[in-house]
């Protein structure tokens, strides 16, 4: 029986230590995600991927799957309230297109998020781009407290979203 509760605490150590990175978010965009996954055939991978996007934007419109290769494909979406910030007072609130640029081999894989549009109110595709938020020093512009923030945990939610269910597709 101890042996038992010594291998669990091992496998859920490994396997925490394993999860993606937090999202770092600059006026260079978003910095990869690298990350270990149980071992798999490339189609596996690709189906469970298409499955995950399937299940995750329901919501938002579904998604395209693209570039799909021998070890790598992309996925493009919509996000609603993907960030929002405060600006004099007000706030507001973004839809994006983002791409899920993922590349792997059998036991990892590297993902890109990037964020290809962003939309405002109405769903007017606005000209603005990430690195328009963000002075050349890397700083926010003034009037958008929050982005960084919110932008960032839908990163994460989304990137952990796809890896959980990687790890635990049955």
């Amino acid at each position: 029986m101890k042996w038992l509760a010594v291998i669990t605490c091992l496998v859920s150590a490994i396997s925490m230590r394993a999860q993606p990175a937090e999202a770092q978010v600059s006026n260079r965009g978003i910095e990869p995600f690298e990350t270990a996954m149980p071992a798999m055939l490339p189609e596996r991978f690709i189906d469970i991927t298409k499955a995950w996007a399937q299940a995750f934007t329901r919501k938002d419109g579904g998604y395209t799957a693209s570039d799909v290769t021998a070890n790598s494909i992309t996925i493009s979406a919509f996000k609603k309230n993907a960030f929002r910030y405060q600006n004099t007072g007000e706030t507001v609130e973004n839809k994006i297109r983002y791409s899920l640029v993922i590349s792997f081999t059998q036991s990892s894989y590297t993902l890109k998020f990037v964020v290809s549009d962003i939309y405002g109110d109405n769903d007017v595709l606005l000209t603005y781009k990430l690195p328009n938020y963000y002075k050349p020093d890397g700083t926010l512009k003034e009037g958008y407290d929050g982005l960084e923030t919110s932008l960032k945990a839908t990163i994460n939610e989304i990137v952990q979203s796809h890896y959980s269910y990687v790890v635990n597709y049955k």
